[in-house]
């Protein structure tokens, strides 16, 4: 029973070669690493390689006691890691899918050494001036535009900062002064021409747009909603499963099938 339970551990929280740190905790936090897994020390102590960092291995099975896996991970980070090591800088980001990565790095490491407050929520976190610098001052022009439209302010949110970049298209009007971000009407959602930003493959046949707007490929979908979150992984509106939305036809790319969700109020 051990084992199995730790082999899941591995198969879903493993972090991917290509992965930086900070993107990987967010993602372990993400799929429930903060409320449905448990370890005590010696758990922890056999996961192996977890996140494919020694130094932070190293860590994760040293604190005595049955923590969650979540508290386990960035306790090891904080004490394998200084701020200044963990520190991401971008000359330039070039498109979405790298811009909403970065300004989760950003968000991470806020999190982690500063307004620890958010910890056991990421999402809830807040667009310090440092991480809206950092951002502002990377973005390649057309999503620099995007964010001169936006004012900056204290009460700006990360994870609506996130999903106005991912939906932003040309031909916006210009946002309210007193609205700093106004999610971006439907019309806005992503193309199959796009990345899955589940599987980070180019959207083309078998996608599924949920209500919100968001497209993600079938399966990837279905497998993220069964097996991580009920939620949409851009902006996070609580979705259900496509299974009555037809399989798109092979010879129709352009037509999109919506798989009805549910709206949750959070802005």
């Amino acid at each position: 029973e051990s084992q199995r339970k730790l082999q899941e551990i591995r198969q879903r929280f493993t972090r991917r070669p290509d992965q930086s740190l900070l993107l990987w905790l967010y993602d372990c936090w993400f799929a429930g690493a903060n409320v449905d897994v448990f370890l005590n020390s010696y758990e922890a102590s056999q996961l192996g390689p977890l996140s494919r960092d020694a130094a932070v291995d190293r860590e994760i099975g040293k604190w005595i006691g049955t923590f969650s896996l979540w508290r386990r991970l960035v306790s090891s980070v904080r004490e394998a890691y200084a701020t200044r090591e963990l520190t991401v800088h971008r000359d330039r980001w070039n498109t979405r899918l790298e811009g909403v990565h970065y300004l989760t790095e950003l968000t991470m490491l806020d999190v982690l050494y500063r307004n620890v407050q958010y910890l056991d929520d990421p999402d809830e976190a807040f667009c310090t001036w440092r991480i809206w610098d950092a951002f502002r001052k990377s973005a390649p022009p057309f999503y620099a535009k995007a964010l001169s439209l936006i004012t900056w302010s204290s009460d700006l949110k990360v994870l609506k900062l996130k999903a106005y970049i991912w939906d932003y298209k040309p031909k916006h009007s210009p946002l309210p002064q007193d609205s700093y971000v106004e999610t971006q009407p439907k019309e806005h959602a992503a193309s199959s021409e796009e990345p899955c930003t589940i599987c980070h493959e180019e959207l083309s046949r078998n996608a599924c747009e949920l209500e919100c707007g968001h497209e993600f490929h079938r399966e990837c979908i279905r497998t993220w909603l069964q097996e991580h979150s009920s939620t949409c992984p851009i902006c996070r509106d609580y979705a259900v499963l496509p299974t009555d939305a037809p399989q798109r036809p092979a010879w129709n790319n352009s037509k999109r099938y919506n798989a009805k969700a549910r709206k949750r109020s959070v802005f």
